[in-house]
């Protein structure tokens, strides 16, 4: 099976669609890697998308947003454009997973890969975002909702691939809220997606909901929206939706054993949805939101990966095991070029242990749950279980073998978790160093929800996070004022 990095979209499509050649897209890889351990991948070919630079950009078309849809859930978070025009896409991808998951995952493979869970997609269909499609037959367009037909069904055609999506900002005020076990690394056991707007007497003029893993089907609840119409907001009106959201629930899926605990979530769920986006006066909550995602700019902020694809004289082309001899792998590895024959389909996790010797990423969940394996690719937060080693090809690799103070030492940093007593029993404090340094590389002067924001995707059951907050909060300061600050 081969493994291909084409640097324009008609390469792609050319790639793609070769005849008597089964292909398979990949972008993040985040989902890509967990199916390739489960035997589910069954191809002929790898055709990684993520470094087109077209496929990378955010901007304004013809007064529509437009995302490509190589865009990363980070992008999102830290685009200005977004946060002004679409905030409520932004507040979805603070949402999406932890730091490391928010720097791979794309929005085009979210959404591709029909998740009943997916984030992204009840906020673009609440949007009324469209899909644009490039394909052997040509371009075309399509509503979300329209290409999403249910949990991994959807309407792309043979050979196709999503390019983009576009829509017009929508009047008023969005709201994305989401229910999952954890603040980080979770997935929505429900979310609702929010947009809409007051009319000139203060009546509801537009109301656009749609509810996350509730439904068969993502889509906007037409049922529950319009009895809102023409209605002054108050508390007894978003009631009687949230009900009526719940009724519909249960009508659809049934009930089973998670009810008891949906019907209720899911109602309020929408009465808070409602109450934030008709408020008369919202500052408050506005400012809240406002902060939050200020916090997590700074986790993304020039944090993106380079969108420059090899030339086409060096482009990777490499193959599976068992289907073809190893091919090579080159990349920068704590500030030392390396290279080595390696068979595709290994993790980067598992290439820089077995291939490189780097034993301080360590395998915890191999699921994206846990951040043991992370590492620093290009000065990126990422996980190493979820990166397809050959992703890494002339990337910088630094893992905590790479941290080291001017005299070849202890960093500040390694000093603070001793000193404060934020080192246990190892497995997770290399991948606690990593996303430690990735924030401080771009924010010294974090406040401590922020730090906890910055290493949410690693998880700990030595210390309780309150030293390791502590020996990042010391170092921020020791830096600050090394540099004069």
């Amino acid at each position: 099976m081969e493994y291909r990095q084409p640097h324009t979209v008609e390469e792609a499509l050319a790639l793609h669609n070769e005849a008597g050649v089964c292909s398979r897209l990949l972008a993040g890889g985040t989902d890509f890697m967990i199916e390739l351990r489960r035997g589910e991948i069954d191809c002929d070919r790898v055709v990684d998308i993520a470094r087109i630079p077209a496929l990378r950009c955010i901007e304004l078309r013809d007064a529509d947003v437009y995302i490509g849809a190589a865009s990363t859930f980070g992008d999102l978070l830290a685009h200005p454009l977004i946060r002004d025009r679409a905030p409520i896409l932004a507040q979805m991808a603070a949402e999406a997973g932890a730091v490391q998951l928010r720097n791979t995952g794309t929005i085009g493979g979210n959404i591709a890969n029909a998740a009943l869970a997916a984030d992204s997609l009840p906020v673009l269909i609440a949007l009324d975002a469209r899909a644009e499609i490039a394909g052997p037959e040509g371009a075309r367009e399509v509503a979300i909702d329209a290409l999403i037909t249910g949990p991994g069904r959807h309407t792309l055609r043979p050979g196709e691939i999503i390019t983009g999506f576009r829509f017009a900002p929508p009047p008023g005020r969005g709201v994305f809220l989401k229910v999952g076990r954890r603040n980080a690394l979770n997935i929505s056991r429900l979310s609702m997606s929010a947009v809409g707007h007051l009319d000139a007497d203060g009546r509801i003029a537009e109301a656009r909901l749609v509810p996350g893993a509730a439904l068969r089907h993502t889509r906007r609840v037409t049922e529950v929206e319009e009895p809102l119409l023409g209605q002054r907001p108050d508390p007894v009106t978003f009631a009687e939706a949230g009900e009526r959201m719940a009724a519909l629930m249960i009508e659809i899926s049934g009930r089973r054993w998670s009810t008891q605990y949906k019907e209720p979530v899911i109602a309020t769920l929408t009465q808070r949805a409602l109450a934030y986006v008709f408020a008369a006066d919202a500052t408050e909550a506005e400012a809240t939101s406002a902060e939050l995602l200020a916090w997590m700019e700074h986790l993304h902020r020039e944090a993106r990966h380079p969108v420059t694809a090899h030339p086409p004289d060096e482009r990777v082309h490499t193959r599976i095991p068992h289907q073809g001899p190893p091919q090579r792998l080159s990349f920068v590895l704590n500030g030392e070029a390396v290279s080595a024959d390696v068979p595709v389909g290994l993790s980067l996790l598992t290439v820089l242990r077995d291939t490189f010797g780097m034993l301080s990423p360590k395998e915890g969940c191999n699921g994206g749950e846990c951040g043991a394996c992370t590492v620093l690719m290009d000065g990126v937060a990422v996980l190493g279980c979820l990166t397809l080693a050959h992703q890494a090809e002339g990337c910088e690799i630094v893992t905590v073998e790479g941290l080291r103070a001017p005299d070849g030492g202890l960093t500040d940093l390694q000093t603070a978790f001793i000193d404060h007593g934020a080192v246990q029993c190892g497995v997770c404090i290399p991948g606690m160093l990593l996303s430690a340094e990735a924030l401080l590389s771009r924010n010294l002067n974090p406040v401590r929800a922020e730090i906890r924001q910055g290493i949410a995707g690693n998880l700990c059951r030595c210390t309780g996070y309150q030293q390791i907050v502590d020996a990042i909060e010391a170092t921020a300061a020791h830096r600050r004022k090394e540099q004069g600050r």
